[in-house]
């Protein structure tokens, strides 16, 4: 006997929505059918997938693992259906994809809106984070694709990487700053910053651009306040403070936070970085989504070209 894909539709769907009922009332299948599916599928396995707490029903350690599993399963399952009903013209189902901070803001606005007047019945779902949360992602085949920062080092050995031109990282600073004229990265050692990854990275000197900046001028370490991945939130906090943060030079010219930013023109550069479309290199994107690869693509390197 083997897996089934009703019976890790169902044991997924318990397992998010934290009971039997609400499983049963999102996949529109009776409870009792719910429950035959989980019964059916621990007696496979021989192991107990959940368990009953205070709060309702809990994964075990063994439906941990397996939930990782059948959230890949399930979604290659449906990009399975979805692309064999695009390639026969019928245009529906979901791109689900990522963005880290430069191409979100240099790119996404206008692509959205014209894939969405070609494309009107396929939705798209977009992630944000930072590279390495991209790359674990379309690991996990959560994302079909992303366009995301790659530096020198990183192991893309399993990824299809196309470069699209490079990044421009620079220190931004709130408008008004009293560091804002400096010109050298010693002048801002007793500064306060925003990290984009946590100091304890371990890995190769890329790993925490920022680090990497400091010890490669034989600096001190930066004073890191806080570590956030979300970029709104990360921009927030610099226009409010007197924290600093390495990001795109983008920031500061485009969007929402552009005019409360500015940038500090310091002499010393941050490694070298690349925007890059990466995706899985062992299969091929849905049409949808390889439309909207192909479209984002194509606009990032016009405006870079301008």
């Amino acid at each position: 006997m083997a897996l089934t894909i009703s019976q890790l539709r169902a044991f997924k769907a318990v397992a998010e929505h934290g009971s039997l009922r609400a499983a049963s009332r999102a996949l529109g299948i009776a409870q009792s059918g719910i429950t035959q599916q989980l019964q059916n599928l621990e007696s496979m396995l021989g192991a107990t997938l959940f368990i009953r707490t205070n709060r309702g029903i809990a994964l075990t350690a063994l439906g941990q693992r397996l939930l990782q599993r059948a959230g890949a399963i399930i979604g290659e399952c449906e990009r399975a259906e979805q692309e064999v009903q695009q390639l026969r013209g019928e245009y529906a189902g979901e791109v689900t994809f990522g963005m880290t901070t430069e191409p979100l803001v240099n790119a996404l606005a206008p692509v959205l809106m014209e894939f969405r007047a070609r494309f009107e019945r396929v939705a798209l779902h977009l992630r944000a984070g930072t590279s390495r949360m991209m790359i674990s992602w379309i690991r996990e085949g959560t994302l079909d694709f992303a366009i995301a920062l790659v530096a020198k080092h990183t192991d893309t050995a399993d990824l299809s990487v196309v470069p699209l031109y490079p990044s421009d990282p620079v220190i931004v600073c709130r408008k008004g700053h009293p560091k804002a004229r400096a010109r050298s990265l010693a002048e801002l050692a007793d500064c306060t910053w925003i990290a984009t990854r946590s100091p304890n990275v371990t890995g190769d000197p890329p790993a925490h651009r920022l680090i990497h900046l400091f010890a490669s001028h034989g600096l001190p370490p930066p004073r890191i306040v806080a570590t956030v991945e979300g970029l709104y939130e990360t921009l927030h906090l610099v226009g409010a403070t007197d924290c600093l943060s390495l990001e795109s030079s983008v920031v500061a010219k485009q969007g929402p936070f552009a005019d409360a930013l500015a940038t500090i023109e310091v002499r010393e550069r941050a490694i070298e970085q690349t925007v890059c479309l990466l995706q899985r290199a062992a299969i091929p994107l849905t049409p949808a989504a390889q439309e909207l690869a192909t479209m984002l693509a194509s606009y990032t390197r016009t405006v870079q070209g301008r």
